[in-house]
This record gives structure tokens, sequence and C-alpha cells, in this order.
């Protein structure tokens, strides 16, 4: 069994492994508290609606978020400390602290406390988490998708867990919800990849489907350069297009569900989808140097448009 918080990276203290004594004293509140800290520092990332939710609800869904960014944090924010073998290791640990997460004892690491207390009070399987362990995993070693499908498929490792987990902890979950949640989760994930163009790119990952490079004729090192800006035009207003398509028949997954401000949560999360396609949109081969971001007006809207 792996000594639970002794070599896991925690997103506070970036770029920097914690020793287990020094959360010696959490006890389970502390331990939501940090895991709510995490959330509201990476504000852009955590859907401001959550806001609205019950008390108990946002804490479980602040442990579920907490994991997913200590992972993130792994496989992302450490490149100039760690080797992609080391990272893969990392995300190895995480992934057996979690399979022994049940019958551990005396866990210091906040996050993994508050995460079992969540697994343990809305019996959620471990299935999800081990999806998106995988879906950091994919990151280190990333590879440019050939094909459309291939960004699904990544899709539901790295986006459509999330859905999965809320509706476990609402106690919402059944195949039929799961299934406008995942059409949800990808869209999300997608628009996550176009608005993020600008930075990803220069990072060495293009999301952009080889088959839609040479379909509209043009190359990676035109991206990276920023050429062709006319073929990059038409190829970035195809995948918005087909984007939206998953949030609109997503949408359905409201019909089903009886929580009212999980609704409202769900409405929100779309409306703030369709906004930011909207945006990237009205900017076209420009999100190749330019990130486009919701303002306060547009959360506005997206609020009068959630209540349902």
């Amino acid at each position: 069994m792996v000594e639970l918080g002794s070599s896991l990276f925690s997103p506070i203290e970036k770029y920097c492994l914690l020793e287990s004594e020094i959360f010696e004293n959490y006890n389970l509140d502390k331990a939501y508290n940090f895991c709510g800290t995490i959330a509201k520092k990476h504000y852009e990332n955590f859907p401001i609606a959550s806001f609205f939710l019950p008390k108990v609800e946002r804490r479980f869904l602040y442990s579920v978020y907490s994991f997913a960014r200590l992972a993130d944090d792994i496989a992302d924010e450490t490149n100039l400390i760690f080797s992609n073998q080391s990272k893969l290791e990392l995300l190895n640990n995480l992934r057996e602290n979690l399979l022994g997460i049940e019958v551990a004892n005396n866990i210091n690491n906040p996050i993994f406390l508050a995460l079992k207390d969540t697994i343990e009070k809305k019996n959620i399987p471990k299935e999800p988490f081990l999806k998106l362990i995988h879906a950091f995993e994919l990151d280190v070693m990333f590879v440019q998708p050939e094909r459309f499908t291939d960004l699904e498929e990544y899709c539901k490792y790295s986006a459509n867990p999330i859905g999965e987990l809320v509706l476990h902890i609402f106690g919402e979950f059944d195949d039929r919800k799961l299934q406008f949640s995942n059409l949800i989760c990808t869209g999300l994930q997608l628009a996550n990849f176009w608005q993020d163009l600008s930075i990803d790119i220069p990072r060495g990952r293009i999301y952009i489907p080889l088959e839609f490079i040479e379909n509209f004729r043009f190359t990676n090192d035109d991206l990276i350069n920023y050429r062709e800006k006319e073929k990059i035009e038409v190829c970035i207003q195809e995948l918005l297009k087909l984007t939206k398509k998953y949030f609109i028949n997503g949408w359905q997954l409201i019909l089903f569900l009886s929580n009212r401000l999980l609704r409202f949560q769900i409405n929100a999360t779309i409306a703030g989808g369709l906004a930011i396609l909207r945006k990237a949109h009205n900017l076209g081969h420009k999100l190749r140097i330019r990130r486009p971001r919701l303002n306060i007006f547009d959360f506005f809207y997206i609020f009068l448009n959630s209540i349902s």
C-alpha cells in the first residue's frame, strides 16, 4: 500500500512536492476547505454556477475537482521539473492511492481525505477517477489526433467522467442521463480545445485532427507560423459547428433531472459553452493568437438564460 500524501503533487504549493507531515493536523472540514481553495483559485475552469449549488454537494464537487486538478498539474504544469517518465510514475502513484483509498487509515493529504469521504457518502465507483488519470497519461505522451473520432475517444476519458461524477453526487445517475451528460462534457472538452489554440499550439499540442488539416489544405507548420489564415478559418468554423451539435443534443439531460439547482447548473454550463463557441466563431482564425474570454455581460446573459 502506498503511503497516501507522501509523494503527491500539490496544486497549492506550485511545482513542489509536499511531505505528508504538513497535513498531519487536517480534519475533514479543513480538508474540504483546502479543496475549496483550489477550486476558487482556478475560477475560470470551475463552473461559476457551481457556487449556486447546495453547500453539501458543492463541497463534494470541490473534492472531485481537486483530485482532477492534482492530476492535471502533474501532467501539464511540471514541465520544468519532471521528465515524462517521472510524470507517469506520479500519475501511477495517484492511481495506486485511489485504488487503496477505502482501506487507507490516517490519510494526511487533504485532497484524498475529502475524496475518501465523498466516495463513501455518495457511493461513487472508482472507474470515473481511473479514466481521468488515464486521460492525463495521454496528455503526458501527447500525439496529435488523426481523426475526429480520436478526439471523441479522448473525451471519454478526459471529460465525460466529470459529468458522471456530478450525476453520482446528486443521486441522479442512470444510463439515459449519462448518455446526454457525455454529449455535454464532450462538447465542453472540444470547445476548450478550440478556445485554447493560442496556448496549446506554441506548447507543441495541436488538437486539430490531421484529417481536417489535410482536407482544408494547410499544414501543421502553417498553424505554428500562422500562415494560410483563410484555410485555417474555414477549418475552425467547421470544427465549431461540429462542437455545437454536442451541446444541442446533450441539452435533453435537463428534461430528466429532478434536482432544480442541478438543472440550473447544467443550463448554465451549456449556455457558457455556447457563448464560448460564439466568441470563437467571431474570432475565426484569430483563435490561433487570441483566447476568447467571457465578460460580466456574458455571465449575466448566461445567468438569465439558465433559470428554468
